[in-house]
């Protein structure tokens, strides 16, 4: 599809990630070769995306999710869809995707994610919702915890709502 491919990530790619997301701090590419260490203990799918010859994106799928309101519920999660600005609206998110989706439904009939709520992230809340995501029925989460009624929280990345999807 218009020149996208998309190949499991290796170490030998973090630079070019890094560069490519414009984060070449060691916090990130530490963060990077963790998900691949996962990879390598078979836990996760690190799924990179190429557009022509760019990198363009990425997702993390877990194979048994660990956070969040699914966790060690034997549910896969999918974590950090991530496609990079200029390569946005081209399909790639949808690509990706797909492919977690697909590599999801070997493990289980249904598929985790969070998504944050601040208004950085509403692109992908609309995406989510048109792809089938729904709710969890919990609430909202702050620091991966339930959020009582009247508690207090900040409107960050750590604000999220869980989201699952019956696959077919």
């Amino acid at each position: 599809m218009n020149g996208i491919e998309i190949r499991q990530m290796t170490y030998a790619d973090i630079p070019a990630i890094c560069k490519a997301d414009n984060d070449e701090t060691e916090v990130f590419a530490d963060y990077l070769r963790r998900q691949l260490d996962a990879q390598e203990k078979n836990e996760c799918s690190a799924l990179l995306a190429l557009y022509g010859d760019q990198f363009a994106g990425y997702v993390f799928l877990y194979y048994q999710c660990k956070w969040g309101s699914m966790k060690n519920q034997g549910l896969p999660g999918i974590c950090d869809l991530v496609v990079f600005e200029k390569y946005r609206r081209k399909g790639i998110a949808t690509r990706l995707m797909d492919l977690a989706e697909e590599q999801a439904r070997q493990v289980n009939g249904r598929v985790y994610l969070d998504v944050c709520l601040n208004a950085d992230y509403g692109p992908a809340q609309r995406f989510y919702a048109l792809r089938g995501y729904v709710p969890d029925g919990k609430g909202l989460y702050y620091m991966e915890h339930v959020l009582a009624n009247n508690e207090a929280c900040k409107n960050d990345d750590e604000l999220t709502l869980c989201l699952v999807k019956e696959l077919k």
